[in-house]
Formats: C-alpha cells, structure tokens, sequence
C-alpha cells in the first residue's frame, strides 16, 4: 500500500543546516578548507569533483558522522531527521526488511508508520517486499536501492546521498528520480554526490565543484535558451476526476491528458515545484516524472 504523503509547509527563511568556514584535516592533510553553505527547504545541491577531492568527507561532516577540525556544521533544529546514503552499503546477513526494520527502530519509528513505509519505498524502488534473500546475494543495483530506502525511511529533513544513481538501470533511475522530487516538493533539502550528467535534477539543483578543498558554485554553462528550446516535466500519474478541475484553474500552463483517473501532465519547467505540491496535497500519486525539451 502506498501511504498518502502531507506536505511539510515551508516555514520562514531559515536554513536547515549551516556551514560556516568549516574545514576537514587527517594529520596535516587538509581535505576541506573554509566551506560555507547553507541549505534551506526544498533546496537541493549537487557535489562534483574528481575522485578524492572530498565529497564524501564533506557529505560525513555535513551529516555529523565526522566532526569538523575547523569552522562549524550549525544544525537548523535539535531534532533534525538526517538521512545518509553512502557510496556502498555492505552485505549483511539480512533481508532488505529486516535491515530496513532495524534502522527504522533505532530512529524510534513507530512499527505500524515503519512496516508502511518499507512497504511504500520497495514499491516506490520496484524491489520486491518481503523477499526472504538476504544482502549478501544482492546485485548491486538492488543493494543501492536497499541503501537508499534506509536514508529516506523517516522521510528526512536533510538527505544527503553519495553517488546515488550507481549501479541503478535506467528505468530504476526514473523511480528515484520520481521520489526525490516528491521529497524536495514537500519540504526535505537534499545534497547529492553525483559523477555523470543528470539534466532533469541539474535543472532544479545549485551545482557546486570541489578544487583543492574549496567548494565553487558552478554556472549554468551552455544552457539552453527557454524561448527556442524550452524545458519542461512530463508527469505521469493518478488523480481523481474530482480534484482534477480546481488544480487545472489554478495551472492553466500545465497541459493534460487525462482518463479515468489516470492523466500525463506536461509541466513548464518553472512551475513544476509548486504544482508538484499542490498536486500531492489534492491526493496525487506519482508514477514517473521526466524531464524533457520541446525542440522547434
């Protein structure tokens, strides 16, 4: 069963997490120097940077797994929900449910909201549920998926994913794809580790690279003219005839194709966060959601 997600509403202008002037060394290596950031809800950012140039130290220290040697990591709560996804999950002598159980009771969720929440995200991540296979005979796209689950099980405030996409197909990398935009409209920030392009999350993500320990926003270089070649979202989903008529009044730009209670929505690109939103708070269940250019 797939729950029905509420939406976190966005509450002022303060950042969920801060970096200030925060600085990683081992011994008199410098890994992180001076990095400042901060990330409010809804954003999202993207890590590049060759091997070994500190994005997953960066994404530890941001996660509190390692602490800063410099400068400070400045959460926006006591109780920011935190999810972290490594570059590898190990192969443990467990099945996916068990594993995904036992992290959700060390984070103290209730057992009735965390048996429909793994439910939810293997079919969110088309993994089968209640697979008596342990991990140790998981491929490596199925184990990813698995370590992706354990990040977004109590639906985060801040996730913060390592080379998220690897060892995924492409069709598994349409699924996430779906759920972290379904998480970033509802309010979770997110920070990405990623290696190769990924335009349909590029296009709602401040990029930033990693050079000798210093963080540098990256510009939009090369990108496309909107007037002759236009970006926008094809959303294929569910929902009901009756909440369909208000959320088109109030989206005249979005185009529909609609039967039954199955519809595809074409979403221009600058408008695709806010009608996400209102289309999972008028009972919306998203299938797939791709990006796309309309060429002359």
């Amino acid at each position: 069963m797939v729950m029905q997600k509420k939406i976190r509403r966005r509450q002022g202008a303060d950042p969920v997490i801060a970096l200030q002037a925060a600085g990683r060394s081992y011994g008199a290596r410098r890994v992180l120097d001076g990095i400042s950031l901060e990330l409010r809800q809804g954003e999202s950012v993207i890590l590049r940077g060759g091997n070994g140039s500190g994005k997953s130290t960066l994404l530890k220290m941001t996660a509190g797994i390692i602490p800063a040697s410099s400068g400070r990591v400045v959460p926006g709560s006591r109780d920011l929900r935190v999810g972290f996804a490594p570059d590898r999950l190990p192969k443990l002598r467990m099945t996916s449910n068990e594993y995904l159980t036992h992290m959700g009771r060390i984070a103290g969720m209730p057992r009735t909201a965390l048996e429909e929440r793994i439910e939810e995200l293997h079919v969110l991540l088309d993994l089968p549920a209640g697979s008596s296979s342990m991990l140790i005979h998981y491929s490596k796209g199925m184990l990813q998926k698995v370590n992706l689950m354990q990040a977004c099980l109590g639906e985060p405030d801040l996730l913060l994913l390592d080379e998220p996409f690897s060892g995924l197909d492409t069709d598994s990398s349409e699924k996430l794809l779906t759920l972290l935009h379904g998480l970033r409209a509802r309010g979770t920030a997110i920070v990405t580790a990623l290696h190769d392009p990924l335009p349909s999350w590029e296009a709602v993500s401040a990029t930033y690279r990693l050079r000798g320990g210093v963080l540098v926003r990256e510009d939009a270089a090369g990108a496309e003219d909107e007037e002759t070649d236009p970006i926008f979202y094809e959303l294929d989903g569910l929902l009901s005839e009756e909440a369909r008529p208000a959320l088109g009044e109030q989206f005249p730009d979005v185009q529909w194709q609609a039967a039954g209670n199955a519809l595809r929505c074409l979403i221009p690109s600058g408008g695709c966060e806010v009608f996400m939103q209102n289309f999972w708070a008028a009972g919306g269940t998203v299938l797939s959601l791709r990006r796309k250019e309309k060429r002359g």
